[in-house]
């Protein structure tokens, strides 16, 4: 917050079983904020979940399991939906997927998960590279920082296992207008993250965009055969920030990811 709001909310919960502590961020965005506290963090392991997700009360407990038995270098839960509210609509912020349990190398990033419910060894970050200060809530590129970084994951030979009994719930309602700046900012995030890794001489992800398109095109239609004006809201407004993110990647793309390994922290 641009005040003492969210400081004063969370050291409410100060002196309780679980050590809480608040850390002012500098500058704005969530991949900046995340790699600060990655920063600050002692722990072998780091779990994330996102300020709109509630958690299970075991949700630490399953999420880290795989992790403490040396069978993943990653993990993601099972995100669901919250509760629905008055006057919204649902969004498409949940991952439940069937089949698959451990994701290798050859997995498309967005079959992971998101990283509202996710958790990986420190040694893995560090390998791997912090987010991409570029990707994410509030920089440039919007969303999809956490694609990023499960890309660089698995494209380095790490696994990462889905634990379904690792539980968040995501508030997933929005008013038409909200849905649609989702949406869009959805779309930026990932045609940022495949123009990326397609510049980089990754041409598999220069297809995973040709598919995006023409999904998502799909969807557009489908909705304009049932005159559904949510649904080609919502498509109309991703197929868009698809093409506004690889343009936005070409003329950023060239600065650099912007690590924070010696960036001043202030405890508060």
């Amino acid at each position: 917050s641009r005040d003492e709001s969210t400081r004063l909310a969370v050291c409410r919960y100060q002196g309780g079983k679980v050590p809480v502590r608040y850390l002012r961020g500098k500058g704005s965005g969530l991949s900046r904020a995340k790699n600060q506290g990655i920063a600050d963090c002692t722990s072998d392991i780091i779990a994330f979940t996102d300020d709109d997700c509630s958690v299970d009360p075991g949700w630490i407990a399953a999420l880290v399991e795989p992790l403490l038995a040396g069978s993943a270098s990653a993990v993601v839960g099972r995100t669901v939906s919250g509760r629905a509210e008055q006057d919204g609509d649902e969004t498409f912020s949940v991952y439940a997927p069937d089949g698959a349990r451990v994701f290798g190398p050859r997995t498309h990033p967005w079959r992971v998960g998101g990283g509202g419910n996710f958790a990986v060894l420190r040694e893995a970050l560090r390998s791997a590279g912090p987010f991409d200060e570029r990707f994410g809530p509030g920089a440039p590129l919007k969303s999809a920082e956490d694609m990023d970084l499960v890309h660089r994951l698995l494209r380095s030979g790490r696994r990462i296992a889905y634990v379904p009994e690792a539980v968040v719930w995501h508030r997933s309602w929005r008013d038409r207008t909200g849905s649609r700046r989702l949406s869009r900012n959805y779309g930026i995030g990932a045609g940022a993250y495949f123009t990326k890794y397609l510049l980089a001489g990754d041409f598999l992800s220069g297809w995973r965009f040709l598919q995006r398109v023409g999904v998502r095109s799909l969807h557009f239609m489908e909705g304009m055969l049932r005159w559904d004006r949510r649904r080609m809201g919502e498509q109309g407004e991703y197929l868009v920030g698809l093409f506004e993110g690889a343009a936005r990647f070409v003329v950023q793309g060239r600065e650099s990811a912007g690590a924070l390994p010696n960036l001043e922290r202030r405890q508060a």
